[in-house]
């Protein structure tokens, strides 16, 4: 009887038609005429269903019907029936806006599903209260509810669910800068959604995945992806996808300085969205970019009108967020107009939103500008304090460009406190930072990437044309072969079996000869390819190298050139304490660029292959001894403590210049990393047929995820050290090319705090 009723309500909801989507009346009257026909027990779904039919008519009437499900689900101990009964209730709450009464509704319907093992029922409770804590400003307690519901997808195997609830989680974690979890999430669900060939689904993964790596700041990858998403959502016809693409793009160019790109992507995507009537919240988000882009341009006046139709529009959903966005953008706005008071009320307007929300990047945000605020006013204690909280935010969250920002205002307001030296060093550090976020490699990618994109519709049209062409060519040779071979017929008939013969073997000469002139396009294309990929691999290296270049001597050439530039105007003025100072700096400037130098012109010749290679007998305690003493003077610089436990007998067969620079870069990576006062030791081991050697110091460490970036050029990692000596990186991938030269390995060992140790063979 319960399954026949079940069937009963879908029949009726199926000959209602689409209509009941705009009006739920005619349903719910049939459903309450069917109510009073069929028995007490079995009106729980009944009851269920006609208060999910009042959730926008009546929140009374949902709530009431709910409720008697509720109490018949109660009388007749229908376990089922009451856990779906609580999360009717929890849903008309949370559509009236009650998110607590909502949440705890959700609980105690999960609680009982979880009992009973309803599968269908825990996935929708994970998922009312991912979308109830969400909206009560506990992002971090959605996600988790979020992530139950994609594991247990997991579990069942079920691949629609899988995908679904993996795209949220990605959306989730990314809304929250957890993207460690939101790629995972994101590959699982555009990996289904291509098996099933679900085009609209693989756009909006795409998109969400250009969202997460935009959120990175790996804004090449972020392009390729949107472009992705593009193409599949013109096919579509989904003018939404690509309104928010272009916005999206916009965005990119504006953070890397095209400001004419990033209008022109705006303009497009807000004429797509008026074309839809009503203005919405993609109109909203459009003329607020757009105000940025004036802002930009230093025409305030206008940023400040299109900031206000964005903000009047917000205000008008009720879009709180969108609200607090505005609010923020207008302060920055007002402090550049030195308006302090009106700056001081939108940024504390978009803090109280944004706290509320769990909003922690936004509120980060706002703290830094609110910081740069108070350094305008003069007061420096109340700058420091927003410009701390800021930090201590975006730190967690590796929020990098609020980092590098934060940096910067730290800087300026060190300068103020006439602190020179940490000033330089936080400005070191905002430049580092920004190096991070955005590379000359990335732009040179986004600008081919928009020149492929932007000509690849002319270059359909032309491949078009060109296979038009050549099944002209095939079509006009078929016919004269016809002609030909119909002319031999009707001409030699007398002889038709031999031109049959003649035929077969042309045609069995011609199969042959194309076969072989396939293999050999086939061998050429092989060696094209691995060609083209050789030459990508050497110019991805030079690109690499030229990046290391231009940002390592950038540092100690700007410090040289600003403080000997301060020391040349106003040494006059200037206290003998601060000259002592700025010597100083510069000194150590100095220093850190003949070692930048020393590193890359090494590099560079091995890169171009201008070291020889010269392997001889070498004795190992005597070459490790003379490096030794040459690292002495820096190590008793710190109050480091050099010690060597090699058997005189020990040698190895090696070029001797390149292990000098071995165990040189390793000793100087040692006392780097290691405290004053530590100690650093140089041991070595025979084997069979190579020795072992080890550099073991008692320094700072390194975590497992960092030591596999150490050896690649990739990521160059370069870490101040314990006293804030610099480098290039280079030092590591020097030693290990040099060990692989010689025919050895090189590896690490290292637990932060407790120091490392780098093992590298020789053979003997």
């Amino acid at each position: 009887m319960k399954s026949f009723l079940k069937y009963l309500v879908i029949l009726i909801l199926l000959f209602q038609g689409p209509s009941w989507l705009r009006a739920a009346n005619p349903v719910a009257d049939s459903l309450r005429q069917l109510l009073e026909a069929v028995p007490y027990p079995e009106r729980i779904d009944i009851l269920n269903e006609l208060s999910r039919l009042h959730w926008h008519d009546s929140i009374e009437k949902s709530i009431d019907y709910a409720s008697q499900a509720l109490e018949i689900a109660r009388d007749t101990e229908n376990s089922k029936g009451l856990a779906d009964a609580l999360n009717r209730l929890g849903n008309a709450q949370y559509m009236a806006g009650n998110h607590a009464e909502a949440i705890d509704y959700y609980n105690r319907s999960l609680e009982i599903r979880l009992e009973i093992g309803d599968h269908r029922g825990i996935l929708g409770s994970y998922n009312n209260l991912y979308l109830a804590w969400s909206f009560s400003g506990e992002p971090g307690m959605a996600v988790e509810f979020i992530r139950k519901a994609a594991e247990l997808s997991i579990e069942s195997g079920d691949v629609n669910d899988i995908a679904r609830y993996s795209s949220m989680l990605g959306n989730a974690s990314t809304d929250l800068h957890d993207f460690e979890n939101a790629r995972p999430a994101f590959e699982r669900a555009l990996g289904i959604y291509r098996e099933l060939n679900d085009t609209a689904n693989i756009a909006s993964s795409l998109f969400n995945m250009g969202r997460m790596f935009q959120g990175m700041n790996i804004y090449d990858r972020a392009f390729e992806l949107y472009f992705q998403a593009q193409r599949l959502f013109m096919s579509a016809g989904n003018q939404a996808g690509i309104a928010s693409v272009k916005n999206n793009i916009g965005i990119i160019h504006k953070k890397l300085g095209n400001l004419e790109l990033a209008v022109s992507y705006y303009e497009n995507s807000l004429a797509i969205y008026r074309a839809q009537g009503s203005a919405n919240r993609g109109t909203a988000s459009l003329l607020n970019n757009i105000g940025i882009i004036w802002y930009e341009k230093q025409d305030y006046e206008t940023a400040l009108d299109y900031y206000s139709q964005a903000l009047d529009i917000y205000e008008q959903l009720s879009d709180e967020e969108g609200i607090a966005v505005t609010s923020n953008n207008k302060g920055m706005l007002y402090t550049r107009l030195e308006d302090y008071d009106n700056a001081l009320e939108s940024f504390t307007q978009s803090a109280a939103i944004n706290r509320s929300l769990g909003l922690d990047y936004s509120l980060a945000n706002n703290h830094n500008n609110l910081g740069e605020l108070y350094l305008a006013l003069g007061d420096h204690e109340k700058a420091m304090e927003c410009l701390d909280i800021a930090l201590d935010i975006a730190v967690p969250m590796n929020a990098r460009s609020i980092i590098s920002e934060n940096y910067l205002f730290r800087s300026k307001l060190y300068i103020y406190l006439e602190d020179y030296e940490t000033a330089l060093f936080c400005y070191e550090l905002f430049d580092s930072y920004q190096e991070t976020i955005y590379s000359a490699e990335a732009a040179n990618k986004i600008a081919e990437l928009q020149v492929r994109y932007s000509r690849e519709r002319q270059l359909g049209e032309l491949d078009l044309l060109q296979r038009d062409h050549d099944l002209r060519q095939l079509q006009i040779k078929r016919q004269t072969t016809n002609m030909f071979f119909y002319g031999a017929i009707a001409l030699l008939t007398a002889i038709f079996a031999l031109s049959m013969h003649l035929i077969y073997n042309y045609k069995k000469r011609l199969s042959l000869a194309l076969r072989e002139k396939n293999l050999e396009l086939e061998e050429a294309y092989s060696e094209l390819t691995l060609t083209e990929r050789n030459l990508q691999k050497l110019n991805n290296t030079k690109d690499k190298f030229f990046s290391i270049i231009a940002h390592d001597l950038k540092n100690p050439f700007n410090a040289l050139l600003g403080f000997s530039e301060t020391l040349n105007l106003n040494y006059r003025e200037l206290s003998r304490d601060q000259i002592h100072t700025y010597i100083g700096i510069i000194n150590k400037s100095a220093s850190s660029l003949y070692m930048l130098l020393e590193n890359l012109l090494t590099w560079s010749k091995c890169q171009t292959g201008n070291i020889i290679y010269k392997p001889e007998q070498i004795c190992l305690k005597d070459l490790a001894e003379n490096e030794i003493a040459s690292a002495a003077p820096n190590a008793a610089g710190k109050n480091i403590g050099l010690f060597i436990d090699i058997d005189s007998s020990i040698s190895i067969f090696a070029d001797k210049n390149s292990m000098a620079t071995v165990f040189r870069n390793l000793i100087d990576n040692a006392i780097k990393f290691t405290h004053r006062g530590g100690k650093i030791a140089i041991t070595a081991n025979e084997k069979t047929d190579h020795v072992e050697v080890s550099v073991t110091d008692n320094g700072i460490g390194i975590g497992e995820s960092e030591q596999k970036k150490l050896f690649n050029l990739d990521y160059n990692i370069t870490t101040p050290g314990t006293d804030d000596e610099k480098g290039t990186g280079l030092g590591l991938i020097l030693c290990r090319e040099f060990v692989e030269k010689n025919g050895g390995d090189l590896s690490i060992t290292s637990e932060p705090g407790k120091g490392s140790t780098f093992i590298f063979t020789v053979p003997k």
